[in-house]
């Protein structure tokens, strides 16, 4: 995987830093089926064939792998959808001189194909890259009163120059009913540019998680499907 940044990375230090071999999870379990038990999760940070893998185990239905760099894979909480509870996990996403970003996995059991990741999004995004311009965008994930979707909110905000600083904002309904991935609405015609490039991004995202149940997504390519470019203050060609 190749990100696409504009500045040469620091991989020599990196590597130099040390990993930790595991990672406390403020959640410890979840309720992964309706009406089922609870399932114990255990996490740990391994070597991956391309950098570390952060693994949550979900007691003996299966495991989940997301790629991690820093060592820093985290899970965050559990969100009540479709009857059940759906795990939200945090890992780095691009990376480099003034730019990172954090990816954010939901995870969940699909009553037609078991545990799967069920989407891929951006928590927050920084881009410093040089002086003439910086973008810093924040995200958050909620369940829906109705518990039949997540509420995805963004927003963003560009400085460039002296001018007044553009902002977007918008809230993404990523509806779900047990089987499949989310589904969200058809993008507004007339929405931000920044918007459209995490809707594109997702679509892309999707089309690699849709086939078959993807448990290990450390070979995803993120670069390819735009995820690692939505914050830019520029878009990139």
């Amino acid at each position: 995987m190749t990100m696409t940044l504009r500045r040469p990375l620091l991989l020599a230090a990196l590597a130099a830093l040390p990993l930790p071999t595991t990672a406390r999870a403020a959640t410890t379990s979840l309720a992964l089926r309706p009406g089922g038990p609870r399932v114990p999760i255990a996490t740990r940070t391994l070597p991956a064939e391309r950098g570390e893998a952060f693994a949550i185990a979900f007691g003996t239905q299966g495991e989940i792998r997301l790629p991690t760099w820093y060592g820093d894979g985290r899970v965050l909480r559990a969100l009540p959808v479709a009857g059940r509870e759906v795990l939200l996990a945090e890992f780095q996403g691009n990376r480099g001189t003034g730019v990172a970003q954090k990816l954010a996995a939901v995870i969940g059991w699909d009553d037609a194909a078991g545990l799967r990741i069920l989407t891929i999004e951006t928590l927050s995004f920084r881009d410093a890259q040089t002086s003439a311009a910086s973008r810093r965008m924040t995200g958050a994930l909620e369940p829906t009163t109705a518990r039949d979707a997540l509420l995805l909110r963004h927003e963003t905000v560009l400085r460039r120059g002296r001018g007044p600083d553009r902002r977007e904002a918008w809230t993404t309904r990523l509806a779900w009913s047990g089987t499949g991935l989310p589904t969200a609405p058809a993008t507004p015609p007339r929405a931000g540019e920044v918007r459209l490039r995490v809707d594109a991004a997702r679509a892309r995202i999707h089309a690699l998680l849709a086939p078959a149940p993807v448990t290990d997504a450390t070979g995803l390519d993120y670069d390819e499907a735009g995820i690692w470019a939505v914050g830019y203050a520029d878009a990139v060609s």
